[in-house]
């Protein structure tokens, strides 16, 4: 069906600095988030976990807690229909059957009258444990003689890419080599884990802080046995994700205790359960040889990455495949041969974090960069420009790099002043990285789906998506996308987010997808919308379809008798809505993607990409073996930015997670047990320890992207490590090769390189 010519006008939403749509109402504190919520008549939730990192469970007797007051329900791994979940592959027990793998794994569930009442029940519930050896290295699970974690061994995953022979290329080649160490790393989310289930008209309502809700709804109808419309999700608003809301936390718990017991069921989760039971960035080993001609040329990589993947896979193979399209970089490398291997252990479970794997790998890959910059005398950003690659020119998994102009860009913008290292107990030093980060699943197909109605009582256009808002600012740019589409004002949009009863599925929020997604897909049901609409208007003003023009929000007859005459956008949607139709508009938007995945994959390759170079300037106190960033300058390429406050936002707090990455943060675990689950004792940084940030945005148009926009929620951390652990080279001429880069580890590699007086470096060294 042809609809009306739509008269070009000025952008007037795309690029406009608004504030979020939402972010009065958040300040104000009106928004009430999943865990705020209250129901009149409901019970309280609570799990019961394992205290053991490994251990055989040899029976449960709850008698005595279901007979205890206030309690309506205790439930084990026999009450649930089917007891699996997981985002990749279902391999992760609702409640723990005959074997506890990690410290936190739920065992039982209790809903009961208060939350008093519950945790009183909890200590009622006798389970028998017979304790097992725990697994609590990559290095300990590969061991023939290691326990046997699962029934098909340790080893959860393997994918591997080769080209050429970059073995016999760096037999002729200037060669580093080097061991690189990644931590865990949690999310620290302001909300915690939780939400609110009720059962009404047959329906199972499950309100909860998460990142998909239409994966989440086939997860609670698989678990519980019910069909999927049975079931609505709702998950919006939330307050901090990150990515550990991605795969299931709570929401097959509540589904379960409100079914049981007929009644709405609140959970939270406490911040020190979040801590053991919660999910984390995965912690690798990345052993990589680079090779490079005295020119500077690359002509290897060779590299094998091990993932602590934890108890269960959750999202650990799609992880390890982004680790491995990062250790090569954006860089053109004739020759490599990339191993990535997945292995469980009893340290919690790994899953999706800012990033996804390409932090990590990006380190390593970066550091090696700036090794071979150092051992040939080149410059840091010159050797990254010598093999950036040319335009069209397939990248190292055969895809063409169509956005090579803006890597060009990026390293042309910046300039590095060499600062004296000071001969003071205070060094400063300047260090470089460039990252990239992949948009969308790749090569796994992507039907994002969302929708538009002209609402003509409101005079208020609605997107629907179901990609939830935790902060990001998705549901900002999207009001301006359809405002775009639509020349209206961005205050006539409103959006309708993440409601399974109301949205459509257009996926969920990760994989630096959401803008991505969900604006083409709101761009092609804007474009229905104004097709049918002049169908309508054309019959309101007596005039052929072919003669009716649409600008700024109204229909104009521009031919025959009735030329000059106008109605506006909502008078024609009032005059379907008279008809018996709504004016309802829905798209599908089919995510660019190649033909065939790489050999064992599933995600690998991806064809858009979003880069980002960091600069870092950084201090390091010898003396208290502190290091602390003064400034980290990033300048970013995702594509056209929609709302440049917003996006400025999404970096400088990447930013600021990179920083904590790098220098502070490490979730501990002693014998599979961990250590620091709160924030006494895990240290993220604060306002303090914010440095001078400086975001720039080189905007080349991406053009598979909704007016020209890529995905910038991820890429502005991948960097960031890698140019904190060169600043702290750069000032003391020792290179960091383990993170975090804290206070330990930095007088120990100091005292090994020598940097300190002889006396103290035998002191630091312990003799």
């Amino acid at each position: 069906m042809s609809g009306p010519v739509v008269e070009e006008s000025e952008r007037h939403a795309i690029g406009a600095s608004i504030p979020k749509i939402d972010a009065r109402d958040r300040v104000r504190g009106s928004p009430r988030f999943p865990t705020d919520l209250l129901m009149e008549g409901m019970l309280h939730g609570r799990a019961l976990r394992s205290p053991h990192p490994h251990a055989r469970i040899l029976g449960i007797d709850t008698s005595a807690a279901e007979a205890a007051p206030g309690v309506r329900a205790v439930l084990t791994a026999r009450d649930v229909p089917f007891n699996r979940f997981g985002a990749v592959v279902p391999d992760i027990p609702v409640l723990a059957e005959d074997v506890v793998r990690y410290v936190g794994e739920p065992v039982a569930l209790v809903a009961a009258e208060t939350e008093e009442d519950a945790e009183r029940a909890l200590e009622l519930i006798r389970v028998e444990y017979e304790p097992l050896p725990a697994v609590t290295s990559v290095e300990e699970a590969l061991r023939p003689s290691a326990p046997r974690l699962h029934p098909d061994g340790n080893v959860a995953g393997r994918i591997r890419a080769a080209v050429g022979d970059p073995h016999r290329a760096l037999e002729e080649a200037v060669v580093v080599e080097g061991i690189y160490r990644t931590q865990f790393q949690k999310h620290m989310y302001m909300e915690l884990e939780g939400g609110i289930a009720w059962i009404d008209e047959g329906t199972l309502h499950v309100v909860v802080g998460g990142q998909n809700p239409y994966r989440d709804r086939i997860q609670i109808a698989r678990a519980l046995g019910i069909p999927q419309e049975d079931v609505r999700v709702v998950s919006y608003p939330v307050g901090g994700a990150f990515g550990g809301k991605d795969e299931v936390t709570v929401q097959i718990h509540l589904a379960l205790l409100a079914r049981r017991t007929g009644r709405p069921v609140r959970m939270e989760w406490s911040r020190e359960e979040s801590g053991a039971a919660g999910y984390h960035r995965m912690a690798y080993e990345i052993e990589v040889r680079t090779g490079a001609t005295r020119e500077g040329v690359l002509v290897a990589n060779v590299a094998r990455i091990f993932g602590d993947n934890g108890a269960y896979r959750s999202f650990g193979p799609t992880m390890m495949e982004l680790a491995v399209e990062a250790i090569n970089g954006p860089y053109r490398i004739p020759n490599y041969d990339v191993e990535g291997v997945l292995v469980y252990t009893n340290n919690g479970i790994s899953s999706a974090m800012r990033g996804f794997g390409a932090p990590e790998a990006n380190f390593a890959i970066e550091s090696q960069m700036n090794r071979l910059a150092e051992e040939l005398g080149m410059d840091r950003l010159e050797i990254r420009l010598i093999n950036a690659p040319e335009p069209g020119e397939p990248g190292p998994y055969g895809v063409p790099v169509e956005q090579v102009p803006a890597l060009q860009e990026l390293l042309d913008s910046v300039h590095l002043t060499r600062t004296s290292r000071g001969d003071g107990w205070v060094r400063r030093g300047i260090g470089v990285a460039l990252g990239m980060k992949s948009i969308g699943y790749g090569a796994i197909p992507d039907y994002p789906v969302a929708a538009v109605e002209v609402d003509p009582r409101s005079r208020k256009v609605r997107a629907y998506i179901s990609i939830p808002d935790y902060g990001q600012g998705v549901a900002t740019g999207c009001a301006q996308v359809v405002a775009e589409s639509m020349q209206l004002p961005v205050e006539s949009v409103e959006v309708v987010d993440a409601d399974t009863s109301a949205s459509p599925d257009t996926g969920g929020s990760s994989a630096s997808r959401g803008i991505y997604a969900a604006g083409n897909a709101l761009i092609s049901a804007s474009r229905a919308a104004l097709n049918r609409l002049s169908l309508e208007a054309a019959a309101l003003l007596g005039a052929q379809s072919q003669h009716v023009r649409y600008s700024r929000g109204k229909f104009y007859a521009v031919e025959g008798l009735q030329e000059g005459r106008s109605v506006d956008l909502f008078e024609a949607a009032a005059h379907m809505a008279s008809r018996g139709s709504a004016p309802r508009f829905e798209a599908t938007f089919e995510v660019p993607r190649v033909d065939r995945p790489l050999a064992g994959a599933r995600e690998l390759p991806h064809m858009i990409y979003s880069f980002a170079l960091a600069v870092a300037e950084v201090d390091v106190d010898l003396l208290t073996a502190v290091a602390r960033a003064r400034s980290v300058r990033t300048v970013v390429d995702a594509g056209v930015i929609v709302n440049h406050t917003v996006a400025s936002m999404q970096v400088e707090g990447a930013v600021l997670q990179g920083i904590g990455m790098a220098l502070t943060e490490e979730l501990s675990y002693k014998n599979g047990v961990p250590q620091n689950v709160d924030f006494t004792t895990y240290i993220v940084p604060t306002a303090a320890d914010s440095p001078e940030l400086d975001v720039e945005f080189i905007e080349i148009y991406e053009e598979s992207g909704p007016y020209g926009a890529k995905g910038v929620g991820e890429v502005g951390i991948v960097p960031v490590a890698a140019a904190v652990a060169d600043a702290i080279a750069d000032a003391t001429g020792v290179r960091p090769t383990e993170l975090p880069i804290n206070p330990e580890r930095l007088s120990r590699l100091l005292a090994d390189g020598g940097v300190l007086p002889g006396r103290l470096s035998k002191i630091l060294k312990g003799n």
